[in-house]
């Protein structure tokens, strides 16, 4: 059986007490493989559900550090378990940016993705500067992650304003964090002292008291934010209406967060901040019926099974998150939706969906 591509990971045992099964993955880089003919490979080269053989796929997950990770393997699991004709291998990748890549490419079915990413994919900007892939779909939003700026208690920051001047890590280097976070300077017209680096070295720095403050863009309750709380008193940066409306004029892939007072130790305060959406993407390659399954699956047939290794994703409302993609939905996505009884607005609505009687 041959290996698919990149690292190949395969997850043991999950909260759920199940085991994600490595199989083949398709051959990709070219736009040819068998999800860019909105089929998957099997053992007999049949068409997905066509002849009842078993049909291998692959998924790209988040990296294996990322708290999204035990997510994607359970996606797998899910897919599996609703779909015993499937095989799903799931790849890691190197994040958003490396799974869109390879989305795009055919050599993944479908693989994780940000509101960012999914953006800047689809217009041509950030990564693809010049390089418009507007083809890519959002089969669905899952999470959120804010963008949580934190800072040294003690170093007085009020307001984004006052990090002019101040050496501030604005999130490691290549995150999507890191873009948005100066780009929001940049609109805010806040001139800080950026330092550049890896989000490990962000949060060392400011322990030690090299920068004043990072940034992080993640579930409430990061890790990140926490492990600076550990180590000395500190305050979230909460932006005002006013600057949360510029923000979100200015980058249209964000939309308005609040992270409850009392989430991290001694910010009793109420935390106004943006965020991103965590999804999953595929593109109009994957056929409408394909996409259904996968959506089916998650949201309604296989759910008990996800949500047991990522229970903080089964108490989000992923329909209004879903309604929220800045590129046009998965035919497939849409189907299901509809036949909800989902209102869709027409711009999210890709031109080769197909109405299902």
């Amino acid at each position: 059986m041959k290996k698919g591509r990149g690292t190949t990971l395969f997850a043991a045992a999950l909260a759920a007490a199940m085991t994600i099964t490595g199989c083949s993955a398709p051959q990709g880089g070219n736009g040819n493989s068998a999800a860019a003919e909105g089929e998957a490979k099997t053992e007999g080269e049949t068409k997905a559900g066509g002849s009842g053989e078993t049909t291998y796929m692959t998924f790209g997950s988040s990296p294996s550090s990322s708290q999204f990770y035990t997510y994607w393997t359970a996606v797998g699991q899910t897919i599996m378990k609703v779909y015993p004709e499937y095989q799903v291998d799931i790849s890691e990748t190197q994040g958003a940016v490396d799974s869109t890549n390879r989305v795009v490419s055919g050599e993944l079915e479908m693989g994780i993705s940000t509101s960012a990413t999914d953006y800047e994919n689809y217009y041509g900007e950030g990564s693809w500067e010049g390089q418009p892939h507007t083809q890519s779909r959002l089969l669905w939003y899952f999470d959120e992650s804010p963008i949580q700026i934190v800072v040294a208690k003690d170093a007085e920051i009020k307001g984004i304003s006052d990090l002019s001047g101040k050496r501030f890590g604005p999130g490691g280097t290549g995150t999507s964090c890191a873009t948005i976070v100066k780009r929001i300077l940049e609109v805010l017209d806040v001139d800080a002292d950026l330092f550049e680096a890896g989000q490990g070295d962000i949060k060392d720095a400011v322990i030690d008291r090299q920068i004043v403050g990072g940034s992080k863009a993640g579930i409430a309750g990061d890790s990140f934010v926490m492990e600076i709380g550990a180590s000395l008193d500190i305050d979230l940066i909460s932006f005002t209406d006013e600057e949360i409306d510029k923000i979100c004029e200015a980058i249209p892939y964000v939309v308005p967060a609040t992270i409850p007072a009392g989430t991290y130790d001694g910010v009793d305060y109420d935390v106004h901040t943006v965020q991103i959406l965590q999804g999953s993407q595929s593109t109009s390659n994957l056929s409408q019926d394909l996409g259904y399954q996968f959506v089916k699956a998650i949201f309604e047939d296989g759910r008990d099974v996800w949500s047991v290794a990522y229970p903080q994703g089964a108490e989000k409302d992923m329909t209004e998150l879903t309604l929220q993609s800045p590129i046009p939905l998965h035919a497939g996505t849409v189907q299901y939706l509809k036949e909800k009884g989902v209102e869709i607005p027409e711009t999210l609505i890709p031109e080769e969906y197909k109405d299902v009687q």
